[in-house]
């Protein structure tokens, strides 16, 4: 299969500033958080990693903001480590099970998948789950809008990956279905106020290629949300080792893209490779600054440690979005 790719996801200005009650780490006390979320601000999610784990001690002043080369200005600073970011919407994203292809797609995971159920323990109470997938017959579908019922993400990817017919196409159809399915989950988030972060994970091995030009003409036409895409595969999917002028696994480019990372497991893995990305996200870092103008172009994002921070931090290296398209979104 071919399927549909975004190789950059933009970042979007969000529309409102929101006050959210939130419990304290100990569950005694509830405490007021403000989740910075404005039309005037454009939202950088930031990882930052030091032997594969999150570093949770960089302050506001350690981090430099770059927008076309340009340092700018970071106005809002808010760290997971204080509960301060904005809550997560974790999209699980597959492909339907299609004989003769479940090695290649999200087969493998069929029966599987109660197997993250240890890792969903850590999803936090004001984070939501929801899942959608699409097929290579053309089929998308949003099948579990978001919730906080964290329990439903299992039956509801099970019910998905139940075996279906043998579809011999694997090229066009399947490429406007995950399209059309990232569209619904665009617009899902576009609609909630105040707009959530929203995380696709795909649960899919990845044996896919794609035009780059085409996949290009549909970056602004799409995600102009801050979405950030992660991945697990299973190990024993093969790897598309050639796509001749197509980029191939869509989806692995489409996280290094967007700031996130794919990870290969195996069943007894499943839920550890979870357990990462949720740590992940949740003491991930979140920077706020005002764009010069809303030109609707793309722009090319840059953040850095401060040299003082470098020298105190040794070791911690970044991940965040590659680029992003300042436009206001109509209220």
């Amino acid at each position: 299969m071919k399927p549909f790719a975004i190789p950059l996801l933009v970042l979007s200005l969000f529309p409102v500033v929101a006050g959210v009650a939130q419990e304290s780490p100990a569950g005694n006390q509830a405490s007021e958080t403000t989740f910075h979320t404005s039309s005037d601000l454009v939202l950088v999610d930031v990882i930052a990693l030091k032997n594969g784990l999150p570093d949770k001690s960089l302050k506001r002043d350690d981090f430099q903001v770059f927008d076309n080369g340009h340092p700018v200005s970071i106005k809002t600073f808010d760290s997971g480590a204080q509960f301060t970011t904005r809550p997560l919407v974790l999209w699980f994203v597959v492909q339907c099970n299609m004989r003769g292809y479940e090695a290649k797609g999200s087969g493998l995971f069929t029966g599987q998948i109660s197997r993250f159920q240890p890792a969903l323990t850590y999803v936090d109470h004001q984070d939501r789950v929801a899942v959608a997938h699409w097929c290579d017959n053309g089929q998308s579908k949003l099948d579990l809008p978001p919730t906080k019922n964290v329990d439903e993400v299992v039956t509801a990817v099970e019910q998905v990956l139940v075996p279906g017919p043998d579809t011999k196409d694997h090229g066009r159809a399947g490429e406007l279905a995950l399209q059309q399915t990232l569209q619904h989950i665009v617009d899902t988030t576009r609609g909630s106020r105040p707009e959530p972060l929203p995380v696709l994970i795909f649960l899919y091995g990845d044996y896919s290629s794609m035009d780059k030009s085409e996949a290009d003409h549909f970056i602004g036409e799409l995600l102009e949300t801050s979405a950030i895409a992660f991945g697990i595969r299973d190990r024993r999917t093969p790897h598309i080792w050639f796509a001749p002028g197509e980029q191939k696994e869509i989806a692995h480019y489409i996280a290094t893209q967007t700031g996130g990372e794919y990870f290969d497991a195996t069943p007894e893995t499943y839920a550890a490779a979870l357990e990462k990305i949720l740590q992940q996200l949740h003491f991930r870092y979140q920077l706020g600054f005002k764009p010069e103008a809303l030109d609707g172009k793309r722009h090319k994002l840059d953040v850095k440690l401060t040299d003082s921070a470098k020298d105190q931090h040794k070791g911690v290296r970044l991940r965040f979005r590659a680029a992003y398209v300042p436009t206001r979104h109509e209220k």
